[in-house]
């Protein structure tokens, strides 16, 4: 599984946020030894259709997290 979509799916994530290495047919992502995202991946998020949420602030690992007003998760935590 996508290093992004296992953490979207435990809630550590925003639902809205992607990265084209999560639709790569044929691949569900990084080879298993590569653990993490890559640092080039180019993030966007589905609910403003850019590279920056909907409050404004860029759409990435870091930022689309926890405590931001656009944050959503399915995971009750």
């Amino acid at each position: 599984m996508h290093p992004l979509r296992e953490r979207i799916l435990s809630g550590a994530t925003c639902t809205h946020l992607r990265t084209k290495g999560m639709f790569v047919a044929g691949h569900d992502g990084p080879p298993p030894e590569v653990t993490h995202a890559p640092d080039t991946a180019a993030f966007w998020c589905v609910k403003s259709g850019w590279a920056g949420g909907p409050d404004g602030l860029p759409a990435n690992l870091e930022r689309c997290a926890r405590g931001r007003e656009c944050f959503r998760s399915d995971v009750e935590v």
